[in-house]
């Protein structure tokens, strides 16, 4: 019944006159539990869902919804996308392309050795309660917030051009927030793992490991009153610090559509411009983007304009190698899409998306990398960024922080804060380690606000002569 209504979508749609029409039922399971305190809060499910439909009418493109399926809401929806091209074309003077693309029929499904339909609030209660009894081993946490959550997604995508993808993905995901207390000082520890499959990617990625050295370190960091010496530094960060890095200063900024201009008045520009091949850090900067990363939280194989996913090496060798496209912004181009067309649910218009976003390994080790910074900081992680609206100017807080002396690491130090803009921070790169590391976020954009899964991640990365200050 679903299957047809979209079809019938986009029949509907060439029958009004569009060049082009494309619908896409998106149905969405969701269970979570929580607990505060090693108390538990009321458990959750959802189930919500419906069709999105978009168009081209005249060049120009029209998106409506419904969320109810049946064939009148689905013809109303379709009317109301084709009103919505025809006031715009009366607005706007631009028209709309799409670059070509193959027609494509598959099916693409996340690797669950434990169906979503088979996995109960008991499920995630007996993880959350696991991570909040490794929490309050450690007295000096005085507040523990646990909470772990699962979705299943359903998707049936067909357009005009007689592509048509079907999907099942699930994902799960642990939120930690640790709150330690000690001699009039707060500290604040925000995390969250998550990966693609079933209940069981949270044992793949480590999660309970990686709450442990969590818990671990809190002593060393709230005892700690050394501060850094402001001035420049050799530092050396951790694959934490290294993906947010990579994903605000490197991925957003690559965007197609912030690239043109698109998001200026929602989430800021570029600071490249146009078609620009532009350098913008050393020659051991590599950054890429690949949403086909086995088990990784922004895992998919079709985005949601029906285009087979690839990973994308947006910087090599320091040098712009390649945009953030969806079909609209490859057209403007004159290239082929690179998949990264995301929507969050039905109801929302796909946009120029990120995935996994990271940096490539290099091929030191990570003892090797202390011992060439001789005197510095290394920063394991941050507690804090900021970045501006073209980004390019940035900070980043840390949180777990040690001095490196004669290229040893020494006593852990507090509120070091790494001021530069991307510019001097990507010049200055001069190593990078063979490990690669993931952490899991959820990264907004758009007007409404969506929020989509992603991996930020890279190696430990060595870099000469940074800006730090005290906080």
């Amino acid at each position: 019944m679903e299957e047809e209504l979209a079809h019938k979508a986009v029949n509907i749609a060439l029958s009004a006159g569009c060049s082009y029409s494309e619908a896409r039922v998106h149905m969405v399971q969701q269970i979570a539990y929580a607990l505060n305190n090693g108390n538990p809060l009321p458990p959750s499910s959802a189930t919500y869902g419906g069709i999105g439909i978009r168009l081209v009418r005249n060049g120009i493109l029209g998106f409506s919804y419904s969320n109810i399926l049946d064939e009148d809401s689905v013809k109303a929806a379709v009317e109301s996308a084709v009103k919505f091209a025809e006031r715009s074309g009366r607005a706007l003077d631009g028209k709309v392309g799409l670059s070509n693309e193959r027609a494509i029929t598959a099916y693409w499904v996340t690797d669950e050795r434990k169906k979503f339909e088979d996995v109960s609030h008991d499920d995630l209660r007996e993880r959350a309660e696991d991570y909040d009894s490794i929490a309050k081993q450690e007295n000096l946490i005085g507040e523990r917030s646990i909470s772990v959550s699962g979705q299943l997604s359903k998707v049936y995508f067909v357009n005009s051009e007689n592509t048509i993808i079907r999907s099942r993905s699930s994902r799960y995901s642990a939120m930690v927030i640790l709150t330690a207390h000690y001699d009039g000082q707060t500290a604040q520890r925000f995390v969250q793992y998550g990966g693609s499959g079933g209940p069981e990617v949270l044992e793949k990625i480590a999660t309970r490991e990686r709450v442990q050295e969590e818990v671990k370190s809190i002593p060393a960091i709230i005892k700690s009153f050394r501060s850094v010496e402001p001035g420049r530094h050799n530092v050396v960060v951790g694959p934490e610090i290294s993906g947010i890095m990579a994903h605000e200063s490197v991925g957003h900024p690559l965007e197609a559509d912030r690239v043109i201009g698109r998001e200026g008045a929602q989430g800021g520009e570029s600071y490249v411009k146009g078609n620009e091949r532009v350098k913008i850090g050393s020659d051991q900067m590599y950054v890429s983007d690949d949403p086909t990363v086995p088990y990784s939280y922004g895992y998919y194989m079709f985005d949601e304009e029906g285009v087979k996913a690839r990973k994308k090496r947006l910087v090599v060798s320091g040098e712009v190698n390649e945009l953030l496209h969806n079909r609209e912004t490859a057209f403007i181009y004159g290239v082929k899409s690179n998949a990264a067309s995301r929507a969050s649910a039905f109801d929302v218009e796909p946009i120029i998306r990120m995935s996994n976003t990271f940096i490539e390994p290099g091929d030191m080790g990570m003892e090797e990398m202390i011992r060439e910074a001789k005197n510095g900081i290394y920063m394991k992680s941050f507690m804090e960024w900021n970045i501006d609206d073209i980004r390019m100017n940035q900070r980043y807080v840390g949180y777990e922080a040690y001095e490196i002396n004669g290229g040893e690491l020494g006593q852990p130090i507090r509120g070091v804060i790494l001021e530069t803009n991307t510019p001097e921070l990507w010049s200055r790169l001069a190593g990078r380690s063979r490990d690669l590391q993931f952490s899991a976020a959820t990264c907004g954009k758009g007007d409404p606000e969506q929020g989509v899964p992603v991996w930020t991640g890279g190696p430990y990365m060595l870099f000469n002569g940074l800006y730090l200050r005290r906080r």
